[in-house]
């Protein structure tokens, strides 16, 4: 599954704030932000951490549950991936650029007085439309009418992801990291640790899997509510605002619902490009309602590991985007768009070299782990790689325009991707099944990835064609294990000592900086060869 983004124009910009004279008084007593460098070590740490339990909890949900009801699972996650946000117009999608704002007015309170109050009334709103239709619901999301208790079940915990998100939007407009990872490792262990209780001693059905995610977020967003309400009592700035005068409503909401409803559009679409191939599998693979959830029970065994290179990209995009933000910052904007080239030719390098060891050890834990019951999804293995690849380096090439604070322009690649999805859905899956949908989604992965490529490139971002090549080179991976390791080990070989990777001038900073680095650790190594160099 595709990872949910949400960078904000300028959002980088929020770290380096400080808070203004009027609201030092109040500010002393709260919380201090974080530094960039303590913020991504904080979250490395947990992403590494949430991520190795993650990836025992799939194992074990793939393990334990039969193919319907992993798909069931599928389905329903992908529900609250996309109605969470859409439920509240991506309104939370703006704190991490606003809320600082009115912090430092000392406004805060009325700040999340009223986006409070409006997230609250239009999730009430939402979740009360979908309980009354939710044997739509169901027909829609489960492919069956008949399907309203788990509908009911996901709509409930539906109301808890939106508490959830709003919360993390919250601390991360305050640049409380550490609380925010906090959250999400709560939110994660206990998910992990409620739904495999269910699944062992109630039943194993999706029904326990949702209930443990609805568990995991409650129990993360109760944790954080009670650490607020002790650490923010007598009088701090979050319970207080200082005397200020008040926004009126339309110059509170104008700015803040433009920003949100671009980022509410390229949420949309990017949570949709996530799951459409599901619901194309669901409604139009003519497959029954049951052979239909079966299919993406495997497609979702499928992704597991792959799933892996996102969250890698996802982390190199979150370290990269305040060095090139600050180059940028400084006017060094071509600069930024050289290193980012060359950024996506090693990242593509890197994660074809990964993809190939996903394809040589995945058999082997499709046998042992999965017992032989997901086969069809070991079939499709190649595609599925391949459109992770891609769609990670998407992830990184959407860079360039955070930096240039033209985010709205990541909608139209995205927007490319999701209706060539859909085309290439509605050719392929009849003939090929599941595979064909996969290999409509790598297809219209690429073609979003090359279309945002031509954006960055109308935005200013230089483009050659060894970017372009490297970009395309990890079609290599859907010959399979054997013929990939092959192809890839020649392209990437060559690639290496053609100088497709790095640049000579690039290959000897390089060199240089790995060398000073080395004086720095070893002094006495570094003197004794330059004294040898000065002495040749």
């Amino acid at each position: 599954m595709w990872r949910r983004w949400s960078k904000g124009d300028g959002a980088i910009k929020a770290l380096d704030n400080k808070p203004s004279a009027a609201a030092q008084p109040a500010a002393r007593r709260s919380p201090h932000s974080e530094t960039l460098l303590s913020s991504l070590a904080v979250v490395l740490m947990v992403t590494v951490v949430q991520r190795t339990v993650g990836f025992g909890r799939g194992v074990l949900f793939c393990r334990w549950l039969d193919p319907e009801e992993l798909g069931h699972w599928e389905m329903a996650y992908g529900f609250l991936l996309l109605a969470a946000p859409v439920a509240v117009l991506g309104l939370p999608g703006s704190f991490g650029r606003y809320l600082d704002r009115y912090r430092q007015r000392g406004q805060l309170r009325l700040f999340l007085w009223r986006t409070g109050l409006w997230t609250t009334l239009l999730a009430t709103s939402a979740i009360g439309v979908l309980v009354w239709r939710r044997d739509l619901v169901a027909r829609v999301v489960f492919g069956d009418s008949s399907q309203t208790g788990l509908a009911l079940a996901a709509i409930a915990c539906l109301a808890v992801v939106i508490l959830h998100h709003f919360l993390e939007a919250v601390f991360s407009g305050l640049r409380l990291f550490r609380v925010v990872s906090a959250q999400q490792f709560a939110h994660s262990m206990t998910f992990a640790a409620l739904a495999l209780t269910l699944l062992s001693f109630w039943s194993p059905s999706a029904v326990g899997v949702v209930a443990g995610y609805a568990g995991g977020c409650l129990v993360a967003s109760v944790g954080v509510l009670a650490w607020s309400a002790w650490r923010f009592r007598d009088g701090d700035d979050v319970a207080q605002a200082i005397a200020a005068e008040r926004p009126s409503q339309r110059d509170f909401w104008s700015p803040l619902m433009r920003f949100a409803i671009w980022i509410w559009v390229s949420n949309l679409l990017t949570n949709l490009f996530a799951i459409v191939d599901r619901y194309m599998i669901l409604h139009c693979g003519r497959f029954t309602p049951t052979e239909a959830l079966e299919q993406v029970g495997h497609y979702h065994t499928s992704m597991i590991v792959p799933a892996l290179l996102i969250s890698i990209a996802n982390l190199l995009v979150g370290t990269l985007t305040p060095h090139f933000s600050h180059d940028w910052e400084s006017g060094r904007r071509r600069a930024v768009g050289v290193q980012l080239s060359t950024t996506i030719r090693l990242a593509s390098a890197a994660m074809i070299a990964a993809g190939c060891g996903v394809l040589l050890v995945c058999p082997t834990l499709f046998r042992l782990a999965f017992e032989g019951k997901y086969d069809t999804g070991l079939a499709v293995l190649p595609w599925t790689v391949t459109a992770c690849v891609w769609f990670a380096l998407l992830l990184v090439a959407q860079t360039y325009l955070w930096c240039a604070e033209k985010s709205r322009r990541a909608a139209l690649p995205l927007a490319i991707g999701l209706t060539t999805n859909v085309a290439l859905n509605l050719a392929l899956l009849p003939a090929w099944g599941l595979k064909g949908a996969v290999a409509a989604t790598a297809i219209s992965t690429l073609i979003a990835l090359l279309a945002q490529l031509e954006v960055n490139r109308r935005c200013g971002m230089p483009l050659g064609r060894t970017t372009l090549l490297m970009v395309l080179a990890p079609a290599l991976l859907v010959l399979g294990a054997d013929g990939a390791i092959a192809a890839g080990s020649i392209v990437l070989s060559v690639a290496a000592l053609r100088g497709v990777l790095l640049s000579p001038r690039q290959t000897k900073r390089l060199t240089t900086a790995i060398q000073n680095r080395l004086g720095r650790l070893w002094p006495t190594a570094s003197l004794t060869h330059s004294h040898a160099r000065t002495t040749h």
